[in-house]
């Protein structure tokens, strides 16, 4: 799945980001879950577009409306408002459904990452002269499109098979989700993981690395290329 010359450290940068993601369902506050997401989106696309250095020009503003889930800060502030109460009200349910269903939840948060990387990097290889706040757009209904039509039954029982072979790594993930809700303008910066999220962030490269999934990983480019060319 080599992209660029450092794809093993980019790599390993999804992942990690992509389990302190997957972590945050277990975080018994409201509104952290959804902060550390976001987050951990931003600095997938953050790391990403740093490591791409032909791709200088390039924002990490232009790429916001890839990365982020809302829909611009006015409609997003107004929207998170609006919602706030129910929300709250909501949840102890949505926290008990994202507990009982982590076991397929938290493999899909982590491939989610590891192709929303996986993607950009694509892009910022073949077409960094089209990038603009329009194509980001695109690019990122393209990718919603292409992820929830995919059949990730080999992740989900691949990535669960090597993280249980790794103790800690939830309750290490969840502290390392709270910081980094407190580092939001230091999305540049590695995220700063203990040994537990390492350990589990080495087992699921080593699960990348299987045949099954370049296989999944080229038709989830040929489904994305599609769409973007539609």
């Amino acid at each position: 799945m080599a992209i660029s010359t450092n794809s093993d450290w980019l790599t390993h940068q999804w992942v990690v980001a992509g389990i302190v993601s997957a972590s945050s369902r277990f975080i018994p506050v409201p509104f952290i879950d959804d902060l550390v997401r976001e987050q951990c989106r931003r600095f997938v696309v953050s790391r990403t577009l740093h490591a791409n250095t032909p791709a200088e020009n390039i924002s990490l503003e232009t790429l916001q409306p890839y990365y982020s889930t809302s829909d611009g800060c006015l409609a997003g502030c107004l929207g998170t408002l609006a919602k706030a109460p129910l929300k709250i009200l909501l949840f102890p349910i949505r926290k008990i459904i994202a507990v009982v269903t982590s076991v397929r939840g938290v493999p899909l948060e982590i491939m989610k990452m590891v192709l929303l990387g996986r993607t950009l990097n694509r892009q910022l290889r073949d077409r960094p002269e089209e990038i603009d706040n329009a194509y980001a757009m695109r690019m990122r209904v393209a990718f919603e499109e292409s992820f929830s039509g995919m059949d990730f039954r080999v992740v989900k029982a691949a990535m669960n098979d090597a993280l249980s072979h790794v103790s800690g790594w939830k309750s290490s993930a969840m502290e390392t989700a709270r910081q980094s809700v407190a580092r939001q303008d230091q999305s540049r910066e590695p995220i700063n993981a203990p040994k537990e999220v390492e350990a589990g962030a080495q087992k699921v490269q080593e699960v990348l690395d299987r045949p099954e999934f370049a296989t999944l990983f080229s038709e989830f480019d040929k489904r994305f290329d599609q769409r973007m060319n539609v």
